[in-house]
């Protein structure tokens, strides 16, 4: 017994289309890609029902395009907050080593 064949996404909307072209017969179209009439009504059913989606979403990927923008513009604002504090405690931890050697004439006092 053969094992069933495996369609990608990109393959199913080909052989979609090219059914719903009317170049070919859906019968001629299944024998020519090994797979059953309701197969392929399945796939064409599933394009035709997300159609509209696609279609409402039309300005999703520029939101999604300014979202990821500020993202990233956000990430690099916390970098350089960050890279700023370790510097200020990197200082903070000199002027503390040189103080309690008795260096620059700094006082220690504790609180």
């Amino acid at each position: 017994m053969e094992s069933k064949r495996s369609y990608v996404a990109e393959e199913k909307l080909k052989i979609v289309l090219e059914g719903m072209s009317g170049t070919i017969s859906v019968s001629d179209l299944c024998r020519k890609y090994d797979i059953k009439p309701a197969r392929f009504y399945y796939w064409k059913d599933q394009l035709l029902n997300s159609a509209p989606e696609i279609f409402e979403n039309r300005g999703r990927k520029v939101d999604e395009d300014r979202i990821r923008a500020e993202r990233e513009s956000e990430i690099s604002r916390l970098k350089a907050t960050i890279a700023e504090v370790v510097q200020e405690n990197l200082d903070m931890k000199k002027n503390l080593e040189i103080a309690c050697r008795g260096g620059k004439g700094y006082e220690i006092s504790f609180l």
